[in-house]
């Protein structure tokens, strides 16, 4: 090991960005740096240079943002999200792997018309469609659309279903311009149900996940 202890947290804020802190566990102080993002899923690199105070001291932290693009080389990973890095200074160079939460990969262009929704819907094969039962969720429907929203998952339409349901057609759109169509089922006292819908399947349980976070939070 190079002796350095990485914490990293991926946000997005009308971009990419990616907080890390450094902690400094050997006996020099440490300078130099510089960020390396190997090829992935989703072509994310470095938008600048590593920004850190130097030098960092023994037993000493710093903090940095990173901006992130989506310009980079593209190779499919496993699992989807996940981008290995390495952080180099004047002692070594320190390599580790994140796994990227996927809402950070939602773009604001996501809306969709509502009358391109049933078209796109249809179009996806049904073999391509998956469905989830989400975790309980206290939420309330304007809650829940707020929640997602915020998060560039899309409300495209609601309607009432019987029993109280409540039905919620969103539009999630990534860096790269997949689309992923969702229809989200909450009934009063049941667990929502979810069913997602895009051709490029591998996406789907990335949204899943995404979206149980987004209603967990």
């Amino acid at each position: 090991s190079s002796g350095i202890n990485a914490e990293y947290g991926a946000r997005r804020n009308k971009g990419i960005f990616m907080d890390l802190t450094l902690a400094n566990k050997t006996m020099m102080g440490m300078s130099g740096f510089a960020v390396q993002f190997n090829k992935n899923s989703f072509g994310l690199a470095p938008g600048a240079p590593l920004s850190v105070n130097c030098p960092v001291l023994p037993n000493v932290s710093a903090s940095t943002s990173l901006p992130i693009v989506t310009t980079g080389p593209v190779m499919k990973m496993e699992p989807l999200l996940k981008v290995q890095i390495a952080i180099k200074n004047d002692i070594d160079v320190f390599y580790f792997e994140c796994v990227v939460p996927a809402y950070v990969l939602f773009v604001e262009e996501g809306s969709m018309e509502r009358n391109l929704f049933p078209q796109m819907w249809r179009e996806i094969p049904d073999e391509k469609e998956k469905q989830f039962s989400l975790p309980f969720t206290n939420k309330t429907q304007e809650q829940v659309e707020q929640s997602l929203t915020a998060n560039n998952v899309f409300v495209v339409a609601t309607r009432q279903g019987g029993d109280g349901e409540h039905l919620i057609y969103t539009s999630v759109k990534f860096t790269n311009g997949i689309w992923v169509l969702g229809e989200l089922r909450l009934a009063a006292g049941a667990a929502p149900t979810l069913a997602l819908k895009t051709q490029t399947v591998a996406a789907i349980s990335e949204v899943h996940s995404a979206i149980c976070t987004i209603l967990a939070n």
